[in-house]
């Protein structure tokens, strides 16, 4: 079901245009990811789907009311507890008070933040602050759920929980859109990847590196090889492997072969 259209979105700031003409449509239970360099738009592209900033030109529709959570890159403290700010957040969200306050606690210790709540919001770290504005997003099941860079200072145990929870989310009909660099969490929790060049929304092509393992062996007094090959080579049997990619395994295998090194074996890696 389609839920938001995007008809000739243009953005522009101090002159630049960082959104040109974009047209998409997204649908109801849809997860999103958009990755590329900082400055791109990814960022701009979300607050204008939820209406935080309003385009230069052309139209966010939406199907129906919808009610969208944000997890902004940069979490700022407010001079409140976490507590006192979920509270808050609860019932702008319109959840009844025993539910805000069963929901803080079991996302409290979800995201193993239980003993921090109470603490002023002021002398948390980033990652904190990050798993307080997660866990705002969480309180309430939304129509959209739109993330900008949501693991940032995250620990991986979090993480894990985060990405549990946002795929529960998307089987329940949540649209997420998320602004991402870690190709890991993309993967995990996203059907379609896109990037923003030039102002316009395109489909997400990675690079793909295909990787080699050598299995080395030097003879009694090797000449050792160049500290960045040397830094690369770990511990194998009675020899050492070295993880290459395509672009310089000659290079290197040729380096190691005329400093009497000698290739026990070779085979491929998996490409990322």
């Amino acid at each position: 079901m389609k839920i938001i259209t995007l008809t000739n979105l243009t953005k522009i700031y101090n002159s630049k245009t960082i959104i040109h003409s974009v047209s998409h449509t997204f649908h109801q239970g849809q997860s999103i990811a958009f990755m590329g360099h900082n400055g791109c738009g990814k960022s701009t592209l979300l607050k204008l789907v939820a209406g935080i900033v309003a385009p230069s030109s052309g139209e966010v529709v939406y199907n129906r009311p919808l009610l969208f959570h944000y997890v902004p890159e940069k979490f700022l403290p407010l001079p409140m507890t976490g507590r006192t700010y979920l509270t808050r957040m609860g019932e702008l969200d319109g959840l009844k008070k025993g539910e805000t306050v069963r929901r803080i606690e079991k996302l409290g210790n979800d995201f193993f933040l239980s003993e921090l709540l109470d603490i002023s919001m002021k002398s948390l770290s980033k990652g904190t602050l990050q798993k307080i504005s997660v866990i705002q997003a969480f309180l309430k099941k939304p129509d959209v759920l739109l993330l900008d860079e949501p693991l940032s200072g995250q620990d991986t145990a979090s993480q894990k929980v985060f990405i549990s929870k946002v795929n529960a989310l998307c089987a329940q009909g949540v649209t997420v859109l998320m602004s991402c660099h870690e190709q890991r969490l993309v993967e995990a929790v996203s059907e379609q990847v896109y990037t923003i060049k030039d102002g316009h929304l395109i489909l997400y092509q990675p690079k793909r590196e295909k990787l080699y393992t050598l299995i080395l062996e030097h003879s009694p007094l090797p000449s050792m090889p160049p500290y960045s090959i040397k830094e690369g080579m770990t511990k194998y049997g009675n020899g050492y492997r070295l993880l290459v990619n395509e672009d310089n395994k000659d290079r290197i295998l040729l380096e190691l072969l005329q400093n009497d090194w000698t290739l026990k074996g070779m085979y491929d890696e998996e490409i990322k």
